[in-house]
């Protein structure tokens, strides 16, 4: 019998052999062990040995085979599940369901028909995507946790046709990143409704209504799935940059510190304002004042000129925020122009996590230097190098 079932799941994988177009999907990437290729810088198709290059063949069909699965099963699961007139699920019909084995427990309680609607056709565009030559990535977070899917289940497929799992398993090969994880985790709740948190962590997590938003404007949501983003905008003044834009003009210092008069920074919001005129500075601690910019901004300069501006920066992270952050910078440098949009006068800011931004001054409230936060930050650097 467990022959019979194998020699089924071989032969549904051997039907969808060549399907599996999408982009970085190299034979080499589905042989069993990494050892049996070439030891060179470039490995293609003609490397995978002739004795490997069925099975691994038949590893790469797992993925199609897994995505035309799952899209059944959402079908199915359209039709099973059964919703009261208040859009709640009725919990015997869903136990099963694709959404409820998927996508994170925690939020059950916004999967109402829309959403099992709405992941249906994200599984459709899923498979379409990697059947396709040219399909890109992840258009948004739903994308990633069913590709997520998709992976997860076609190891399970090479593992019942007696293939055993690729050396390389598909996540690494389907995602860029997985942020969308830690939305299964219970110790963080209400992440996805902090950008600003999100952001010094350098995660992406929207809120429920924003797992069907592009990620951003190049990316594409099918329509009947795509939702507005849900996420309040943070100030960083990097997204600006367009994929046409030359990123290096951000380093070209005769652009961004010009000597031509800065804009001005006034306060962003009414927050930003509340808190700088109720600031009390401490020795050495700068607070924006926005009545003489060029006079503020030189002292900011000078303050951030030491330890490559090692500090506590405080500011408004996002939009609507109902209280300022006041984060560690291991890295922080005053600009007077930013080079694409509207001009106006910035900080490039780096964390120990590695996150970048580029913060407009109308939201930054202070800036405290502080060497201590770098120099703690470099010996668990050290620390790490010595363990490794």
């Amino acid at each position: 019998m467990a022959d019979s079932a194998e020699e089924a799941t071989r032969a549904r994988l051997a039907a969808a052999k060549g399907k599996a177009r999408y982009p970085g999907l190299g034979l080499w990437n589905f042989v069993a062990d990494l050892k049996v290729l070439p030891d060179v810088d470039e490995i293609s198709e003609e490397d995978v040995p002739e004795a490997e290059r069925e099975d691994a063949e038949l590893r790469r069909a797992a993925l199609i085979v897994a995505a035309t699965d799952i899209v059944d099963w959402c079908i199915d699961d359209i039709e099973m599940v059964i919703f009261d007139e208040n859009d709640r699920v009725d919990e015997e019909t869903t136990e099963e369901s694709f959404i409820y084995d998927v996508f994170p427990a925690r939020h059950r309680r916004a999967y109402g028909q829309e959403f099992f609607r709405k992941a249906l056709v994200t599984a459709v565009q899923v498979a379409a995507d990697l059947a396709d030559p040219d399909g890109g990535p992840a258009a948004c977070i739903a994308e990633e946790i069913i590709r997520h899917a998709v992976g997860e289940l076609a190891v399970s497929l090479c593992e019942e046709a007696g293939l055993g799992e690729p050396w390389l398993h598909p996540d690494e090969l389907l995602l860029e990143d997985a942020d969308f994880e830690l939305l299964y985790a219970e110790e963080m709740d209400g992440l996805e409704n902090d950008p600003g948190a999100q952001r010094a962590l350098g995660v992406h997590l929207p809120s429920v209504e924003g797992w069907f938003s592009p990620f951003n404007p190049h990316r594409a949501v099918h329509p009947y799935a795509e939702t507005d983003s849900a996420i309040p905008e943070v100030h960083d003044l990097y997204p600006r940059l367009r994929p046409e834009d030359d990123p290096e003009i951000l380093f070209d210092l005769d652009v961004v510190n010009a000597a031509a008069p800065i804009a001005g920074f006034p306060a962003g919001s009414d927050l930003v304002a509340l808190m700088r005129q109720g600031a009390v500075p401490v020795p050495g601690q700068w607070v924006a004042d926005d009545s003489d910019p060029e006079a503020s901004f030189a002292a900011l300069v000078a303050a951030s000129s030491a330890d490559y501006g090692s500090g506590w920066l405080e500011w408004e992270s996002y939009a609507g925020a109902d209280s300022v952050r006041s984060e560690p910078v291991i890295q922080l440098t005053a600009h007077r122009h930013f080079p694409v949009g509207d001009d106006e006068p910035w900080v490039h800011t780096a964390s120990s996590g590695g996150q970048m931004l580029a913060i407009p001054l109308r939201y930054v409230v202070s800036y405290r230097p502080d060497p201590g936060v770098r120099a703690r930050w470099e010996r668990r650097l050290d620390d790490l190098d010595s363990q490794g």
